[in-house]
């Protein structure tokens, strides 16, 4: 079976990018928050890495790692929901940026087909 990097819908603290990169590399996921938080104070370039992967890896699909023993229910509830709802938040938009470009490129056909 082919593993694939996700952000993390189980072990997060953000956006699940340091649990998936954790997941993937199949270690704790506290090595790699330890590790991204002394490469920041050391460098600052971490911080801007974290970003970008946080927008451009997928959400962990709730098949992804059925076998690896990371059960549904091990991670705390506490700040569960303001995550769940902060994630809910990027997708709605990421969404409207998407109709918005949409909206601008038909706009811009629309005065070619003009000419």
């Amino acid at each position: 079976m082919e593993r694939r990097l996700y952000r993390s819908s189980q072990d997060k603290r953000l956006f699940g990018v340091c649990g998936g990169i954790a997941q993937f590399l199949r270690v704790d996921s506290t090595l790699v928050r330890v590790g991204v938080v002394i490469l920041t104070v050391c460098t600052g370039i971490p911080i801007l890495l974290y970003i970008l992967l946080a927008m451009i890896m997928p959400k962990e699909p709730h098949w992804a790692y059925a076998g690896d023993g990371f059960g549904m229910y091990d991670a705390p509830m506490a700040g569960r929901a303001r995550m769940n709802d902060l994630d809910s938040e990027i997708d709605r938009l990421e969404k409207r940026a998407l109709v918005q470009e949409v909206y601008r490129l038909r706009e811009e056909l629309s005065k070619y087909k003009g000419l």
